[in-house]
């Protein structure tokens, strides 16, 4: 089983990335690529919170994985985009835009849809198995596109600190990807088929 949820969480990774790369030509226009390493930098949050948020975002992506084994369909209605406000250092109140995710057991938590965040998950996943960075990045590309959405000529109304925080998502995601590939596992999905 381990081995087919691992084939279906590619699968997933890949329908994600392929929905995100039709658009990334009307980015790249606009938003030139963050420069950097993607997993360095940005580490002001605690270990604690970012690994507490990197298992919500697992559970997530296991429950569209099991909707698909079971069911053969999924869909995204258990996470909503919204705007939350926390207490800074400073002592001052700052909101942040993102997804909020709810878990049974970990609590409910936002994913600030910035590079910063990417960056911060990308350092607090190198040690994470294989599959399971495929299964974040997947998530975050996913998460990003959702709310850009497949805009052609709306690129100067989104930040670019969204869309360098896609841009480094979808890296992150190829080179996961990629490495999988390389280790010879088979192509589950091809780019150009589409969702029925």
């Amino acid at each position: 089983m381990t081995r087919t949820s691992d084939s279906v969480a590619v699968a997933i990774a890949e329908r994600y990335l392929a929905d995100a790369v039709e658009h990334s030509q009307v980015w790249d226009a606009h938003y030139p690529k963050p420069e950097g390493d993607p997993s360095q930098g940005a580490l002001s949050s605690s270990e604690e919170a970012s690994v507490r948020l990197i298992e919500i975002i697992l559970e997530y992506a296991k429950e569209t994985e099991d909707a698909l084994l079971h069911v053969g369909a999924a869909f995204d209605a258990n996470f909503t985009y919204a705007t939350a406000i926390r207490l800074a250092e400073d002592g001052g109140a700052h909101s942040i835009r993102g997804v909020k995710l709810s878990s049974d057991r970990l609590g409910w938590s936002v994913v600030e849809l910035s590079i910063t965040t990417v960056r911060r998950i990308a350092y607090f996943c190198r040690q994470r198995s294989l599959v399971d960075r495929i299964r974040v990045y997947g998530q975050l590309v996913h998460y990003f596109h959702g709310l850009l959405g497949p805009w052609k000529c709306a690129a100067a109304d989104a930040s670019s600190e969204c869309i360098s925080g896609l841009i480094i998502a979808i890296e992150l995601l190829v080179t996961s990807l990629n490495e999988y590939h390389s280790e010879g596992h088979g192509v589950v999905v091809k780019q150009d088929q589409g969702a029925s």
